[in-house]
């Protein structure tokens, strides 16, 4: 077995404890509590919430003047370092959220943490003349830690090109900012969702969390649906009862709002050019989860086992496959 699956099937069996908090086997109406200023980790190492998750100093309420707790004192609480956060992609307004982590005195990334905003109408050029600066400072810091994790993970990487299907029309993966903008919000799906798994192929132990305002816009549940899509091959509908069931105060995209529309269709195709994708090279080293190799490696219809041939929570997903969440 490899090093890489043996990892995880610990923690698989660690989110199976009775008494873990996120326990995977549970729903929200069995959780303890819910609290919507916290983020929810919606499958393992993916985590859904609000900016006010990015504070050192949960206590707070004024993200950038409440003074700051005793307990910051005595160390306070990182729920970035914590949790061994190392992608943080914000899918709110960019400006609010750079000013936010350059200016609060309650957020401390790391230099290690790679920081993403997927932000499909910014433009940089239409900013206030104040925004520049911000603008400015967080592409250059930011643009080369992305380097250095694209050079690490990927380019310097022999074994990349046997861990991550292509792009659609053979798409270069690179990214060459860390602000994604423009009208391909399906492109930039594609390449977020391949490099988070190549990422996490690699380092099983990398955590990442998609952040917005309050946590429950459109764009970041976009994004973990296409997470899940793509791991899981988890449809729509799926992807979204399953976050709502860890984090039920998301929105509901609407058709007929144009924003969600937008990430709905691009979310449709999506899924299934990824699973064309996948299709032309099924036995490709990719995602968390393996199938139980009990004969051959094929499990009965209908049956999802772990690697002790135990059978673990279902769930129908692209309409005819059942895959196990852990």
């Amino acid at each position: 077995m490899y090093p890489m699956f043996q990892q995880q099937q610990q923690q698989e069996e660690n989110y199976l404890q009775p008494n873990n908090f996120h326990n995977y086997n549970a729903s929200f109406n069995e959780s303890m509590f819910f609290n919507s200023d916290t983020a929810q980790e919606i499958c393992p190492g993916i985590w859904l919430g609000p900016y006010t998750s990015l504070l050192t100093t949960p206590q707070v309420t004024n993200l950038h003047y409440a003074p700051p707790p005793q307990s910051h004192s005595t160390g306070g609480y990182n729920f970035i370092s914590n949790n061994n956060i190392k992608i943080i992609v914000n899918c709110g307004t960019t400006l609010k959220f750079l000013d936010l982590i350059e200016n609060s005195p309650h957020i401390s990334i790391s230099s290690d943490v790679l920081v993403l905003s997927l932000d499909p109408s910014f433009d940089a050029m239409a900013s206030p003349s104040q925004g520049h600066e911000l603008i400015q400072q967080f592409t250059r810091d930011y643009s080369k830690i992305l380097h250095n994790y694209m050079n690490s993970f990927y380019f310097n990487n022999p074994n990349a090109n046997n861990l991550i299907h292509n792009l659609p029309s053979n798409q270069n993966l690179s990214i060459d900012s860390p602000i994604l903008n423009g009208s391909n919000l399906k492109l930039q799906f594609f390449k977020l969702i391949r490099l988070i798994s190549l990422f996490k192929l690699i380092n099983y132990d990398l955590q990442c969390l998609f952040v917005s305002e309050d946590g429950n816009g459109s764009l970041s549940t976009g994004l973990t649906i296409a997470y899940l899509m793509d791991c899981y091959r988890y449809n729509y509908e799926n992807s979204f009862k399953l976050i709502h069931d860890r984090r039920p105060t998301i929105h509901t995209l609407q058709l007929n709002f144009y924003d969600d529309l937008l990430i709905i269709e691009n979310l449709k195709k999506f899924y299934y050019e990824n699973i064309e994708l996948k299709g032309r090279n099924p036995n490709l080293l990719m995602n968390g989860f393996k199938r139980s190799s009990g004969n051959g490696g094929n499990n009965e219809d209908g049956v999802v086992e772990d690697d002790n041939g135990k059978t673990g929570d279902e769930i129908m997903v692209g309409g005819d496959r059942k895959r196990r969440l852990h």
